[in-house]
């Protein structure tokens, strides 16, 4: 199973053993072909819905999840615009791509 997580502290709260990391889009360039089955977006990122959209027109298939601090209609509206199909509290964001992708609990 692979996610791509453009979130800065995922990675350890969801217990994820990181093959690597990059900032940004620059992370698509270590992985030509293939595709994550989840991504996760942190809207606090400057670039996050360049990069939400940028992700949808790349994978149009995959299930990509928008993330903030809080609950905002307005930032939920503006991921969902740009291409993601899913939001979530960043608090919550880890039940949400277990949920989706039907891992174990």
């Amino acid at each position: 199973m692979k996610i791509l997580l453009l979130c800065h502290d995922l990675t350890t709260r969801m217990r994820l053993e990181a093959l690597w990391s990059a900032q940004g889009l620059a992370v698509l360039k270590k992985d030509e072909g293939t595709a994550a089955d989840c991504i996760v977006v942190d809207l606090g990122r400057r670039e996050a819905l360049g990069e939400i959209a940028a992700l949808r027109a790349r994978y149009p298939d995959v299930t990509l999840i928008a993330c903030a601090a809080s609950f905002e209609e307005s930032a939920v509206q503006a991921a969902r615009a740009a291409g993601a199909s899913d939001f979530a509290a960043r608090s919550f964001v880890d039940r949400r791509v277990a949920r989706l992708l039907k891992l174990p609990g």
